[in-house]
């Protein structure tokens, strides 16, 4: 397989500048030789229906692999994007790697066959996994330079996209973070000209390195495809970034050699004088010219360097392409931690008979956990001291533990996402959303990164953290301050989620949400924060609930409802107004989840054994709610104990209205729950 030949027009190349030693270039003209015969034998694959997505790096490669050859593989860290195939050749992944990657095979290390082609992964090599959503990866290297600083490593992380990456909005969060916080980050943009079809002027109106540079970045364009200027450019700059002097930015200007992808056609929007004009620049046809200019190797040694390499990629494709597919039973493993952490609840052993609110009782909580793990840190808008939060949660914290808890931009895709990659790092945060209203900026990171990373990784990585939200109404708080949304979250796989009605509980949860292995989203009732009807005592240290056990509010033997956050006391009081009507107390049993992930089924179904009856109440919308998977479980595995239909109340499928009556004509009310309840008692 012949490498295309140099066309007859093109220049000779200038001598190599100084500092470049003579064998930098046999080093990359090897792996950009490998490199390519990776690149030919996946368009064999995708020829055969055997990769169903091939991204080729041709015209990229010279500035992955330079890259490779600057920063140090198994000490720094990469944050690649899904064309960088030669940046893994350049980094030593084996070949066997790649193309398991690529084919998706047994064995695979990568992610067992989970995660998209050309999306590699190596723990060895600290190369974390990706996805295919675009500049996601810039907020997520930014968390891990934040662990990189704050354990104060000699380390650079890398994170690169292609320029079109750089329209996204967490581009321009992760440009901000990176340089406010001075962090030992490189971003490198691989500019080829197209985000797939779309031309870069019509992407942007200003060059790349310089809207880097508007943020008090340092910040340079290098040509991409040619080694020893881009070389002597970036050695300098990784030292100073090495040395802790801020982050880097670089914009590398490289050509698009091929289609952007195996479903692309490049020959439908590039004219043929823009694509010849990128072959001319072709980086390894003019390494070769180089290597022979510089007299590093005869004609007659290319020829066995590239029979060599061409076997030894062929042979190893041939090898991977001979396994079998994972085995289908491993396609739902490692969602989330095989370990629990907590199993069984410990007995509370309240500090006093004082009560406290659910405010104190996360505080407390957070402060305990604190306290427990050095590496445990906070951050939110507006949770640092003296305000400690805009529902003081967090008062007090930032005195106790300076550096720790401090205030964030007012950037939730930040928030999360800059957590996820401190969690890869090794620490744990425990970051605040303000309002679930506001957590949809940084769903991108909530639903495919954060929830993903274990999966698709096959548990190569995790990111073990906690997301506070403040959620609900009764408020008036209007449509923007009072949503409920845990059934998006719950149809999240990845996530755990608690949403905790009362002191204790909050206590047990937030202290057991902080020590799991898993992203855990801890929902907090801002009605519920300081109501009377939601303190208890304070639970020692040592009381951790485990996720997955609901809580018997009490005990009946006529009717089960089930219920969560605020709906659990507004059932209480639906009984006492039943009971008060009635001149007698109903024979009801309460069951507050505590957790909606995991969620206690077998508790529920147990007692819709006993009692033949079942309502479930949630402030969330009516349609599509978790009370309509409660009640489908019920009938699905409790059918035949029912003596009447499964029951839901629920708000109305609207949003929030701001004037306290249009609020409560929407909300679930006592008087609708106390219907329910007389109802199905006489049904």
């Amino acid at each position: 397989m012949a490498v295309r030949k140099l066309p007859a027009e093109r220049p000779r190349p200038k001598a190599a500048a100084p500092g470049v030693k003579p064998d930098l270039f046999l080093q990359l003209y090897e792996k950009m030789l490998r490199a390519y015969f990776v690149e030919e034998q996946c368009r064999l694959f995708v020829r055969a229906g055997k990769c169903s997505f091939y991204a080729s790096a041709r015209g990229h490669e010279k500035v992955q692999i330079a890259v490779s050859m600057l920063l140090q593989p198994g000490k720094d860290w990469f944050f690649p994007y899904y064309r960088e195939k030669a940046l893994m050749v350049g980094l030593g992944m084996p070949l066997d790697e790649i193309f398991q990657g690529m084919l998706s095979r047994e064995g695979d290390i990568n992610s067992l066959g989970r995660n998209m082609s050309e999306h590699f992964s190596s723990p060895a090599l600290r190369v974390v996994s990706p996805t295919a959503c675009t500049g996601t990866q810039f907020l997520i290297a930014v968390g891990m330079a934040m662990a990189v600083k704050a354990d104060k490593r000699d380390e650079i992380v890398y994170v690169s996209g292609g320029e079109g990456s750089t329209s996204e909005g967490e581009f321009f969060e992760a440009l901000n973070k990176a340089q406010h916080d001075r962090l030992p980050i490189l971003f490198l943009i691989q500019n080829n000209g197209y985000a797939i079809s779309v031309p870069q002027e019509q992407q942007t109106h200003s060059q790349i390195y310089e809207v880097a540079a508007g943020f008090g970045m340092r910040s340079v364009r290098v040509d991409g495809t040619r080694f020893t200027e881009m070389y002597n450019t970036l050695r300098p700059l990784l030292q100073d970034l090495r040395a802790g002097k801020g982050p880097l930015f670089v914009e590398a200007m490289v050509v698009r050699l091929d289609s952007h992808s195996s479903s692309d056609d490049q020959t439908k929007y590039r004219d043929p004088k823009n694509m010849e004009e990128a072959r001319r620049k072709d980086p390894l046809a003019h390494s070769e010219l180089r290597v022979r200019e510089m007299g590093l190797l005869s004609d007659k040694e290319i020829e066995e360097w590239r029979a060599r390499i061409q076997k030894e990629v062929e042979e190893a494709a041939r090898k991977i392409d001979a396994l079998p597919y994972p085995d289908p039973s491993t396609a739902v493993a490692d969602i989330v931690s095989p370990n629990r952490i907590v199993t069984e609840e410990s007995d509370p052993r309240y500090l006093s008979d004082k009560p406290i609110t659910m405010v104190e009782a996360i505080n407390h909580g957070l402060r305990e956990e604190m306290e427990l793990n050095p590496k445990m840190i906070m951050w939110g808008e507006d949770i640092q001291d003296p305000k400690g939060g805009v529902f003081g949660v967090t008062r007090g914290l930032t005195e106790a533990f300076p550096g720790r808890v401090v205030n964030s931009p007012l950037a939730e895709a930040t928030i999360v996402g800059a957590a996820q990659g401190m969690a890869i790092g090794g620490w744990k945060p425990v970051v605040e959303i303000q309002f679930g209203d506001y957590s949809y900026p940084g769903y991108m990171q909530m639903r495919n990164e954060i929830s993903t990373l274990r999966w698709r990784s096959a548990s190569g990585w995790t990111c073990p953290l906690v997301v506070r939200v403040a959620v609900g109404g009764y408020i008036r708080g209007g449509p923007f301050h009072s949503q409920t949304p845990e059934t998006l979250y719950a149809h999240t796989p990845g996530w755990l989620l608690a949403y905790p009605s009362h002191a204790a509980d909050a206590k047990g949860l937030i202290k057991t949400a902080c020590r799991m292995e898993d992203p855990i989203l801890f929902f907090e009732h801002k009605g519920l924060y300081r109501q009377v009807y939601t303190k208890t005592p304070e639970p020692g240290p040592d009381y951790l609930i485990p996720f997955g056990k609901a809580r018997r509010v009490r005990r009946g033997d006529d009717l089960t409802v089930v219920a969560w956050g605020r709906t659990v006391h507004m059932v209480q009081q639906a009984l006492s107004q039943v009971a008060a009507a009635a001149g007698g107390e109903p024979s009801v049993e309460i069951i507050d989840l505590r957790t909606i992930v995991p969620m206690d089924i077998e508790t529920v179904l147990e007692s819709v054994a006993r009692t033949g009856r079942a309502l479930v109440a949630h402030e969330a919308p009516l349609f599509a709610g978790m009370g309509a998977e409660i009640a489908a479980r019920i009938a699905d595995r409790a059918f035949e104990y029912l003596d009447a239909p499964v029951r839901r109340i629920g708000a109305q499928d609207s949003f929030v209205p701001f004037a306290p009556n249009l609020e409560a004509a929407v909300l679930p009310s006592v008087e609708q729950i106390a219907g329910a309840v007389k109802d199905l008692l006489e049904y």
